[in-house]
């Protein structure tokens, strides 16, 4: 009760402060004022303060200004958005949002992550690089009732410009420390006029490894990596269709990540790693979307996405850092799933809706050899962990704002889904040379599971340039099986879909003749049957669970000031409060985390930026910009034990840029990581096997770019 009289204080501080501050907000745009960013978080164009959900959008001027080049990029550049700054391999990554998020990168994530219309599944392939980007949009609480797929925590949405009448074009080129060698292509324009347009983009990274390796006497955790996309538009002037097909391949050759071991004291060598194994990793990845859209009429529009995409990656991982074999992970992900989308979508002066129904299917295998050294039996043991996961899913959704009066409008959704999976999964004798000397066991499971998930909320406009929005709204995500599991009863047990009710309220304010645009957001989820891992010392290995209860509460604030008509300032802050609330058997029989911080959720998480035109009288135009972020310690695991502790840290980036005055040159010297820090990103420490090592962010990076625009 205290914690819910707390909240409801500081909610009705923040909303009489915001009122009050509207006062002085003038009807009408002056200069200096900040420009309308659009959004289409509810399917239909509308402005990003006129939205009645926590949503971070970066268009492309925002993306540019602060050198957003991936998704790895924006991590710290959102409240209680957590993204670790170092994965598995480069193309993957993993997500949080608000304390929760799937830390496995195997298993479905609870953040949903769109490429323009298509789904991104999981954590391996999701790890974007950005390419005639027109926006990206982070959606934080859940969005069951507008989106397709398991998006219980949020969604990340990366748009693309499509192809119009207009011909565009450019060519990046990049170069700067570690010999990193980059290059951004993209040609688009008409092919038939008026009717049929086409684009083609393209990507090259490459950078030579960041981290010593003396046993190796090389370099490791280099990048290597290939993406391109084309999109074939129909869509005449005098027709109501926009047809578009779009085409695109990731292919990536760079080291899986080498980690850094550390003592019983938690020291380490900044940048170093001991690893004895050759981190391959040969990544393809490959995706067709036929997205049809029929507009009935100005009001009301059909729109259908056809998507195919499968991924093959062969992978070695060491999980140690060691020289030592301590743990070697040896293995072959393969995935392909097909999903079909029907939406009806409707904007009228009174009243705007989303339906659809989704349909999706996917076959995942995992072939792993794990090769583990046991301390107790002085040996290393092997295991050959072969599984395929079949799912099959479709969702029924909808969502709907009606307008009671000019200022009061009322939203309700529904969201039923079903989802079947079959788990067939054989474990293996291997030996060290990784050949199959017996079967351990062998298994044979699948389970349905269905769900309704409401949604029911308000929007009120207090002025013209404040608008306030609270709703409720369950989320869910399917429960699923262990690829890792160690005995056939771990392997026919599934664990069980995750549920959560969210309540949440927000305010959205333009102030100061527009110049301040500040929103706040505050929020409370209670979570059931939250999935997890949870390390079983008997067994000497993690184990695919659910948490029986658990919540999480907090506030956002994301603010933009002009502070001048060439001086910027953008400030956001998160405070997270997280806890287990029923998590027995957290690290074996009668170890419970009750009470304990939830994994990779900090308390706070602060950034801070400024962009500046510098008023240097040159032909073209000098540009600076120079952003910090900032983030509260958090832990690896739900004990929260000192050795799994991710520590403080803060993050300095800045860059400069000159545009030629004919606007199609510009140079860009960016740095990021000013200060050279190094910062455990996530933690391994295995006591049966002596296994203890950090995942640790880039070192200093250095690029200086060309660009030319046609």
């Amino acid at each position: 009760m205290h914690d819910i009289f707390n909240s409801n204080r500081l909610t009705l501080a923040v909303s009489l402060t915001l009122f009050g501050l509207s006062a002085h907000a003038e009807e009408n745009t002056k200069d200096g004022a900040l420009p309308v960013v659009t959004v289409t978080a509810e399917h239909h164009a509308e402005d990003l303060q006129k939205t009645p959900l926590a949503i971070s959008a970066f268009d492309e001027k925002a993306l540019e200004d602060k050198q957003i080049k991936s998704i790895r990029d924006l991590s710290g550049q959102v409240p209680n958005l957590t993204l670790s700054r170092q994965s598995i391999s480069y193309s993957a990554q993993t997500y949080g949002i608000r304390g929760i998020g799937e830390t496995d990168p195997i298993q479905e994530a609870a953040v949903a992550v769109y490429a323009d219309d298509l789904y991104i599944p999981r954590a391996i392939s999701s790890m974007l690089d950005f390419n005639d980007v027109e926006r990206v949009e982070v959606l934080r609480g859940p969005q069951g009732t507008l989106y397709g797929r398991n998006s219980s925590a949020g969604a990340i949405r990366v748009i693309t410009r499509d192809p119009t009448q207009e011909t565009r074009g450019f060519f990046e080129l990049g170069a700067g420390n570690y010999d990193a060698q980059n290059a951004r292509l993209l040609i688009s324009g008409p092919l038939v006029d008026n009717a049929l347009f086409g684009s083609f983009s393209a990507i090259r990274l490459s950078r030579d490894g960041t981290v010593s390796d003396p046993t190796r006497g090389k370099d490791v955790n280099n990048v290597d990596i290939q993406s391109y996309r084309g999109k074939l538009r129909f869509n005449p002037i005098d027709s109501r269709w926009d047809v578009q097909l779009t085409l695109a391949g990731t292919f990536d050759r760079g080291d899986t990540t080498s980690y850094t071991p550390f003592d019983a004291n938690g020291h380490f060598e900044k940048f170093k790693s001991y690893s004895s194994l050759d981190p391959k990793n040969h990544l393809d990845q490959g995706s067709s979307v036929l997205r049809a859209i029929y507009a009935i009429d100005d009001h009301l529009n059909f729109k259908s996405v056809t998507a195919y995409s499968a991924f093959n990656q062969p992978v070695d991982y060491d999980n140690s850092g060691q020289a030592a074999l301590i743990q070697n992970s040896l293995i072959t992900y393969k995935q392909d799933y097909a999903t079909q989308e029907f939406q009806l979508n409707g904007n009228y002066d009174d009243f705007s809706f989303s339906t659809g129904l989704y349909l999706y299917r996917e076959k995942f295998d995992a072939e792993r050899d794990s090769l583990t050294y046991s301390i107790a039996r002085n040996q290393v043991i092997g295991q050959g962990q072969y599984s395929t996961t079949t799912t099959e899913s479709y969702a029924l959704y909808g969502q709907g704002s009606y307008k009671i009066t000019s200022q009061l409008s009322l939203i309700a959704g529904l969201r039923f889904t079903r989802e079947h999976k079959n788990f067939d999964y054989t474990n293996y004798v291997v030996n060290t040379n990784r050949q199959i000397t017996g079967i351990n066991f062998t298994a044979d499971a699948s389970k349905s599971w269905q769900s309704t998930s409401p949604k029911l909320g308000f929007e009120y406009a207090w002025t013209a340039h404040l608008n306030q929005y609270a709703y409720v709204a369950k989320g869910f995500k399917a429960g699923g099986y262990d690829n890792r599991a160690p005995t056939r009863s771990a392997a026919e047990q599934a664990f069980s879909p995750e549920d959560v009710t969210t309540w949440e309220t927000g305010f959205k304010g333009d102030f100061f003749d527009q110049r301040l645009r500040a929103n706040v957001a505050l929020f409370y989820n209670d979570y059931k049957d939250l999935q997890t891992n949870a390390y079983d010392p008997a067994l000497g290995v993690s184990l695919r669970t659910n948490v029986g209860r658990a919540h999480t509460y907090g506030v956002e604030l994301e603010t933009l000031t002009a502070l001048s008509s060439d001086l910027q300032l953008t400030a956001n802050l998160g405070y997270l409060q997280s806890k287990y609330d029923d998590f027995q058997n957290a690290s074996g029989a009668g170890v419970n985390a009750n009470g304990k911080q939830l994994m990779f959720s900090p308390r706070w998480n602060a950034s801070v930026g400024l962009n500046y035109t510098i008023p240097a009288g040159l032909p073209g135009t000098w540009l600076a910009g120079t952003d910090a972020q900032f983030q509260t310690k958090s832990y690896a695991n739900a004990l929260n034990d000192d050795i799994q502790e991710i520590p403080t840290q803060t993050f300095w980036n800045a860059h400069t840029s000159y545009i030629t005055g004919d606007g199609h040159w510009t140079t860009t010297l960016s740095v990021k990581n000013l200060l050279d820090r190094a910062y455990p990103q996530s933690v391994g420490y295995v006591p049966s096997s002596g296994a203890r090592y950090y995942s640790i962010n880039d070192p200093r990076t250095l690029l200086l770019s060309v660009r030319y625009d046609l």
